[in-house]
């Protein structure tokens, strides 16, 4: 099932590729040693030795994510046979992760699974984090939880609203799903013991925020965006409070979500008699 989602989300993160000159959308997903996803894409450049393909774009953003121990890639594009790490990408991948192995699918579901030294069997160097001055010492020293912090959905959330001003008033009468990805089910053991849930989820329609300003929900009174539910914040999380109706393996039936359909769900968490 693993490998799976690794092309799922490889396969998903061609969305954001910048391709105009080939029109060859490549994604990857890089799985981290504590079971971290992080995504990249191809970002070409009209000067194309400037192209960065989608393995340097993942690993690169997990590296500066803080990531230093990874388990194996997926790349992902429209061709057959599938996608193979070019020769920079097979240089770099080795330097900053190390053989792992390399998963390269299709969009129709080839799959060509090969170790790193596999594909490149004399490497130029080797990693060098033991002999890198910079390290995570400096982290507390030049303020360090400045930096990004990443997260990966675990599910998402389907309804039938398309988008926020769709949300009905009465929407907590209304049933939503919430579906959890099939790796993470375990996860779901007695939470049908419980009567509501707090999702905790990223909202991915959402553009820009005010710190201060009069809300609709707060009698159209001023307040802070730290005082108030507004969906437009500094990041783009919601929390919201639902009531468990089922559960079927792997796909949870709720009632009073305040999200639209497609919603990227970060965390479920249980509200204790008492909250």
């Amino acid at each position: 099932m693993q490998l799976e989602s690794m092309l799922a989300a490889a396969r998903a993160a061609r969305i954001r590729a910048y391709a105009p000159y080939s029109g060859f959308a490549v994604g990857a997903a890089l799985l981290t040693e504590g079971g971290a996803i992080i995504t990249g894409a191809n970002t070409e450049n009209s000067s194309s030795g400037m192209t960065v393909c989608a393995e340097r774009v993942a690993v690169m953003t997990a590296i500066h994510a803080g990531y230093r121990s990874f388990q194996k890639i997926a790349i992902a594009a429209d061709c057959s046979p599938p996608p193979a790490p070019c020769g920079a990408c097979r240089q770099v991948l080795w330097e900053l992760a190390g053989s792992l192995e390399v998963i390269m699918g299709n969009l129709d579901n080839e799959v060509n699974i090969k170790s790193l030294q596999e594909l490149y069997p004399d490497p130029f160097g080797s990693a060098r984090w033991s002999d890198n001055p910079v390290g995570d010492s400096l982290f507390e020293e030049m303020e360090g939880w400045r930096i990004p912090v990443p997260f990966h959905p675990v599910g998402y959330l389907a309804n039938d609203f398309k988008d926020p001003g769709s949300i009905p008033g009465n929407y907590k009468e209304l049933l939503s799903r919430v579906i959890i990805s099939p790796e993470y089910e375990e996860g779901l053991y007695r939470i049908e013991e419980e009567k509501k849930i707090n999702i905790i989820a990223y909202l991915h329609r959402a553009k820009g925020y005010t710190l201060k300003g009069r809300r609709p929900g707060r009698g159209n009174e001023t307040y802070g965006v730290f005082v108030c539910r507004a969906p437009l914040r500094p990041n783009w999380i919601a929390q919201s409070k639902v009531e468990l109706v089922d559960r079927k393996r792997n796909v949870l039936t709720v009632r009073g979500a305040d999200l639209i359909d497609g919603t990227p769900v970060l965390d479920l968490k249980t509200i204790m008699p008492g909250d």
